[in-house]
């Protein structure tokens, strides 16, 4: 049997380490939800929040999960924040878990 090497175990740990990330941002019905605004358009903070029916610092939270993990980014307008969805790989994991429970939106 083949060992690996040091290198190749850690970036085995950092590839899990990043799936968890992204499983535990999918676990959310909130995001999931995020997710499922964006993926057509950027929108706004305010926008958002108003969609999802939560107030703006909670939908702000959520936001920044998503920005930590670099799923979507942020530019000004204004004073306002508005969002958008650069990192398309999650839409389909995303896409998966809807279909597999009804929702066929995407």
């Amino acid at each position: 049997m083949a060992q690996k090497t040091e290198s190749g175990n850690k970036k085995s740990k950092e590839v899990y380490q990043r799936n968890a990330e992204i499983y535990k941002l999918l676990a959310n019905p909130i995001r999931l939800e995020i997710l499922d605004i964006l993926k057509d358009r950027e929108v706004s903070l305010e926008e958002l929040s108003e969609i999802v029916g939560i107030r703006k610092p909670n939908t702000s939270q959520h936001l920044a999960i998503l920005r930590y993990l670099k799923v979507v980014s942020v530019r000004k307008e204004g004073q306002k924040a508005i969002y958008k969805i650069v990192d398309k790989r999650v839409i389909e994991p995303s896409k998966i878990l809807l279909k597999l429970w009804g929702k066929d939106s995407f």
